[in-house]
């Protein structure tokens, strides 16, 4: 495994830990809103790191290989739902719109969501990346 796959990988542990650390401890507690701030900054260091380090080598690859131009297409539809999903939980937390009362159904859903987005990313995306890129 590549170590920008491994680094990838070890990023999908930490947001999801800062994130379940924020659910367990609660929204109405001041440490869950840095554990979430952190979470975010986190999570769009990573996505941007894709954006320049991953996804130019698979779009490249796909030029001459439709079946991954067709799942870049299909993985990149699927971001865009849940990053906005994502962002808007954690603009709804941080600005303290929601209740106590939500939290945890909330939190539940978002690591439902990247959970699966992160199981698929690590089963096709990263391992085409080190097909193409090892080491």
């Amino acid at each position: 495994m590549s170590q920008l796959i491994q680094e990838f990988k070890n990023e999908h542990l930490q947001i999801s830990d800062l994130l379940v650390q924020a659910s367990a401890i609660g929204v109405e507690n001041p440490q869950a809103k840095d554990l979430l701030f952190s979470a975010k900054k986190l999570l769009l260091a990573h996505l941007n790191k894709e954006d320049q380090h991953l996804y130019p080598v698979l779009r490249e690859a796909a030029e001459k290989d439709d079946s991954l131009r067709s799942t870049l297409t299909d993985y990149a539809l699927d971001m865009d739902k849940i990053s906005t999903d994502v962002m808007a939980f954690f603009s709804l937390y941080e600005s303290g719109e929601n209740t106590a009362a939500n939290f945890q159904s909330d939190c539940k859903n978002i690591l439902t969501a990247l959970s699966k987005r992160i199981a698929k990313e690590e089963a096709v995306l990263y391992k085409t990346y080190d097909k193409i890129k090892p080491n």
